[in-house]
């Protein structure tokens, strides 16, 4: 184990010399910018040089037959190399540390006579300029706001951030992300107690209403105080631009779930009952009441009284949860709130209120209920994946920007991978982001201590 010593200076004016705080705390703040790259660069420098002395000998007594802990990358040979070097030109790495450069030192082969930087083989670094970390922590920070405002906070704490850079991250690193939507990888997240399925108009493409992007999210559990409660979720299916048809090969996979959460969307009803046919189906509680109002309005119903209808299909739902209705119950007090619209000849609300009878109440079935007890109950409507679609729309539709479909799709990966704590995105940040096993001391100097 080898030690690396780096030195700082630093010139502080007296106390007594107008020194302010601010001058203090400016001080600090330089030298988080540059402090960390230029001992990054300093080490690096060191780790080399000694890494020559060990496979070529020293400098002015060179050494043949020396084994090296790489291999050349033109015939694989690992020992007997010659110094070739330092290159003129410094190479540039842009790091989560900053902006590092580094003076690389090559090596000749003596076999084949190939000529290359050890220290780029050994570090895994040819043919690269921006590091994986730097690549993740900005496209991190570019899945909660824009690209312009993510460059700018990664270069306020000296991290080599732009608004190209922050784009250029996240279209690297979508792609490994691989899990999401592959059910059939081994990473990929194998199924869920309740499935919610539900999706959000975004501006991409040339079309004047955007793309579709369907959602498969899965409930897994639920943490917290009684009163913060907190849901444990997973991404299970992610469609973007396409027809709610194609996320069945990515929810076949999975085990099938106690429940399936729907909106009441013809194609989403569909969808669950062609992959699930034995799982029942929960209608949600928020879309039932929308849905009834639009269906009052295509019938042309006077608006006081659809809004009254509207606020008593709420105040019925209510109740059946909190009078902690059985499922008959509920469905006698249903049946006669749907005979006072179909009363009044209102065919579209009527034959809504029908189809989604028997799936309204499906969170009140005993064995549902029963198996969704470790979870506090069953669902009873989309609001887990309302407030995630929220938050991809709150970053999307950032001052009216229309996406290409190819970029949306790249952000809405990495931010429901990053949200969701998806098992691709996990593994990818222990591999980048690994613990640091170097360990550091910082001292003091103390003069006439004692």
């Amino acid at each position: 184990m080898s030690i690396t010593t780096l030195a700082l200076t630093a010139e502080l004016p007296g106390l007594g010399e107008s020194l302010t705080w601010s001058q203090l705390e400016a001080w600090a703040v330089a030298m988080r910018e540059e402090l960390p790259a230029a001992a990054l660069a300093a080490a690096l420098e060191d780790l080399q040089d000694r890494l020559i002395d060990q496979v070529c000998g020293r400098k002015w007594l060179p050494v043949r037959d020396l084994p090296a802990p790489f291999g050349c990358p033109g015939c694989g040979v690992m020992s007997d190399f010659a110094r070739k070097g330092r290159r003129t030109r410094l190479r540039r790495f842009d790091t989560a540390a900053g902006v590092v450069h580094v003076q690389l030192a090559n090596v000749g082969c003596r076999s084949c006579g190939r000529v290359f930087a050890p220290l780029l083989l050994l570090l895994d670094l040819s043919g690269k300029r921006r590091t994986d970390r730097l690549m993740i922590e900005l496209a991190e920070l570019a899945s909660q706001m824009s690209f312009a405002r993510a460059g700018a906070i990664a270069a306020a704490f000296g991290v080599p951030g732009s608004p190209g850079r922050a784009h250029a991250a996240v279209a690297d690193l979508a792609p490994m992300l691989d899990g999401i939507g592959c059910a059939d990888l081994p990473q990929a997240p194998t199924g869920a107690d309740v499935v919610i399925l539900d999706g959000t108009g975004m501006r991409a493409s040339s079309r004047r209403l955007g793309v579709n992007c369907n959602i498969a999210l899965g409930v897994t559990g639920r943490t917290g105080s009684r009163r913060r409660r907190q849901a444990g979720t997973v991404l299970l299916g992610l469609t973007l631009a396409q027809p709610w048809t194609t996320m069945a090969d990515q929810l076949r996979g999975l085990h099938p779930p106690t429940v399936v959460v729907v909106d009441g969307e013809v194609a989403i009803t569909a969808l669950a009952e062609s992959v699930w046919p034995d799982v029942p189906i929960q209608r949600c509680w928020w879309h039932l009441p929308r849905a009834l109002r639009w269906a009052l309005y295509a019938d042309k119903a006077p608006h006081p009284w659809a809004n009254a209808k509207r606020g008593e299909l709420v105040a019925l739902l209510r109740g059946v949860a909190r009078e902690h209705l059985s499922h008959p119950q509920a469905l006698a007090a249903y049946d006669a709130f749907c005979a006072t619209v179909t009363a009044e000849g209102h065919h579209a609300a009527g034959e809504l209120l029908a189809g989604a009878r028997d799936q309204v109440f499906t969170c009140l079935r005993p064995e549902v209920r029963a198996r969704l007890a470790h979870l506090g109950g069953p669902e009873l409507g989309s609001g887990v994946l309302e407030r995630v679609m929220r938050e991809l729309n709150a970053r999307t539709d950032i001052g009216g920007s229309r996406w290409s479909v190819e970029g949306l799709r790249d952000l809405i990966t990495v931010q429901l991978a990053r949200m969701t704590n998806h098992p691709a995105w996990t593994t990818l940040q222990q591999s980048i982001r690994p613990p640091n096993a170097i360990a550091f001391n910082i001292t003091t100097a103390k003069f006439n201590a004692g």
